[in-house]
């Protein structure tokens, strides 16, 4: 009997190929997340410096706290910048883990037919061993009885 051979097999190729390319984006788009996360958390931190700097000096001049309070501005428009950045990404990943889902989904079922054509495969294959098992003992049987 000839080898087993799945016919949607350069598809099933395609198809993993295309997966593993989504799965890289969606990687991508953590890789983007944890970036502006750490972005937000750079600014807390200078934001938290510059005021325990002015608070330690004692007793600030004017132009200080001027310059304190505009940096608050700034903080808190880049905060919710960055909080918008955020939200967006976090809807960029869902999409995305949606359309993977959807590619693992798309695998796993060329993949049982894979596995049920090769079971059929399987059961003909033994099929016809005992057939020729069967045709080589009749054989020898009757040469025996000869």
């Amino acid at each position: 009997m000839k080898k087993f051979a799945f016919p949607l097999g350069r598809v099933l190729d395609f198809r993993e190929m295309q997966t593993r390319i989504e799965e890289s984006k969606l990687e991508q788009l953590y890789g983007e997340l944890r970036g502006i996360e750490a972005s937000e958390a750079v600014l807390r931190r200078q934001r938290a410096e510059s005021e325990q700097d002015v608070l330690a000096s004692g007793g600030a001049p004017g132009l200080e706290l001027a310059a304190l309070d505009s940096f608050r501005q700034f903080t808190a428009a880049e905060h919710r910048r960055l909080e918008n950045l955020r939200r967006g990404c976090r809807e960029r990943i869902a999409a995305q883990i949606q359309l993977v889902a959807a590619k693992r989904r798309a695998v796993r079922l060329l993949e049982r037919l894979r596995e049920q054509r090769r079971s059929v495969w399987s059961q003909e294959l033994n099929r016809e061993l005992d057939a020729q098992a069967e045709e080589a003992f009749l054989a020898q049987w009757n040469r025996e009885r000869k």
